[in-house]
């Protein structure tokens, strides 16, 4: 381990935050390694890439059972990251060529016993078909029928108010250096912030690193609350955003099973919008987010971090976020997939001033311009709109709210 010292020198931490001192590594790797414990890592890569068709992965307790506890999909490229519940024996991946998330007996596919995969990490998969050895208990079953997603350590659907603990500033800290103790204390989960009116459209807010849902208190207080009803993700900013995306999915699909909601605006902060967007990015495989009325992204760096790219090179502990946020990494390479047949109105604001008395750097005084306005996602945004504010004050723009109402307007009429 590198010598703290160093890590002090360095301005590692992201987006307007500054490092504490060692404690907070020290509080970090301890969180990582229980995570470590409870959970596995693998590489799933397909010996020969699925063409013009998705590849669904099911994570499995019990092969017998029609039950799947989690999911993951492939489509245009030949291998995943995963991050399993050392619960999970098997994972049933399949080629699924009609895109309707259900196992035929004529689809290829591979049963893979994770006991085999205790000293590696890299499976490679051959799919087949094989109608003799293919498992019954999950054949002509959609995947909606089979998940049982277990959410032990987060709440769904309990009706808070942004003063009550969980988006205690303290807390946003805590998320960030301590994702395990986060979750544990019960600060986790999808919250509702009135009881649930089947009448009323949600909108989902999703906050950036470092942060609560209170940052988007201002944005909140403009909402017609006889149109519409809050929802808030909170979650632990410190995990990686593939693992925080795959949450806040779970949560999703639970709560519209209940539901059984058509319409949803998603407006997300910051990180928060690359989580949003991977999301979406994931759960369009199947159509399962067809839900989903709209996405609005402000002041979010899909560009990546620079300084996250330094995290990993020279901080004693690496913050798992920090390896999705590199510029150079996969997860932001991959986050608008240029041949994607589905597409969510996506509304990408961002802000241009930087605090700084001549405004000279292009940035919102937090992220670049060149990382809130990257290629990949103007090509894949729907409304672009700047505005004249710093990385906090945007939330509480009255020009982007008026933009953000006609914006939903409009996406909930092509409904």
């Amino acid at each position: 381990m590198r010598n703290c010292l160093t890590a002090r020198l360095l301005s590692l931490l992201l987006l307007s935050t500054v490092l504490f001192g060692c404690g907070n590594f020290r509080n970090l790797s301890h969180d990582i390694e229980a995570i470590d414990a409870i959970t596995n890592q693998y590489q799933v890569i397909l010996s020969q890439p699925a063409s013009g068709s998705a590849v669904v992965i099911e994570q499995i307790k019990d092969i017998n059972k029609s039950e799947v506890d989690a999911y993951d999909g492939i489509k245009y490229s030949d291998n995943i990251h995963l991050h399993v519940s050392n619960h999970i024996r098997y994972l049933l991946i399949f080629e699924d060529t009609n895109q309707d998330l259900t196992l035929q007996a004529d689809e290829a596919f591979s049963v893979i016993h994770l006991r085999d995969y205790q000293d590696n990490s890299t499976i490679e998969v051959s799919l087949e078909v094989n109608q003799n050895e293919v498992p019954s208990a999950f054949v002509d079953r959609s995947l909606s029928s089979l998940l049982n997603i277990e959410l032990d350590l987060v709440d769904i659907g309990t009706v808070v108010s942004l003063a009550d603990s969980p988006f205690d500033r303290k807390n946003a800290k805590l998320g960030m250096w301590q994702p395990l103790k986060f979750l544990l204390e019960d600060n986790a989960g999808l919250y509702f912030l009135s009881e649930y009116d089947p009448n009323k459209i949600p909108i989902l807010f999703v906050h950036g690193i470092n942060a609560t849902a209170i940052d988007f208190a201002p944005l909140i207080e403009k909402i017609d609350q006889s149109k519409y009803q809050v929802w808030v993700f909170n979650y632990p900013s410190g995990l990686s955003l593939s693992l925080n995306s795959k949450g806040l999915n779970n949560l999703l699909h639970t709560v519209v099973s209940e539901y059984k909601n058509q319409q949803l605006h998603v407006v997300a902060h910051s990180m928060g919008g690359l989580i949003v967007a991977n999301s979406i990015h994931q759960c369009r495989i199947g159509h399962l987010c067809d839900f989903v009325s709209s996405m609005t992204t402000i002041s979010s760096p899909f560009g990546g971090v620079a300084s996250a790219k330094q995290g990993l090179e020279y901080s004693p502990v690496v913050m798992p976020a920090w390896v999705d946020l590199n510029p150079d990494g996969k997860f932001i390479t991959d986050l608008f997939p240029a041949n994607s047949e589905t597409h969510i109105p996506h509304f990408l604001a961002f802000g241009y001033n930087s605090g700084e008395l001549f405004n000279t750097k292009s940035n919102d005084g937090v992220i670049n311009l060149s990382s809130q306005l990257s290629r990949p996602a103007q090509l894949n945004a729907d409304q672009i709109r700047g505005y004249d504010e710093d990385h906090l004050s945007i939330l509480d723009n009255d020009d982007l709210f008026k933009d953000l109402s006609d914006f939903w307007l409009a996406a909930e009429n092509e409904k």
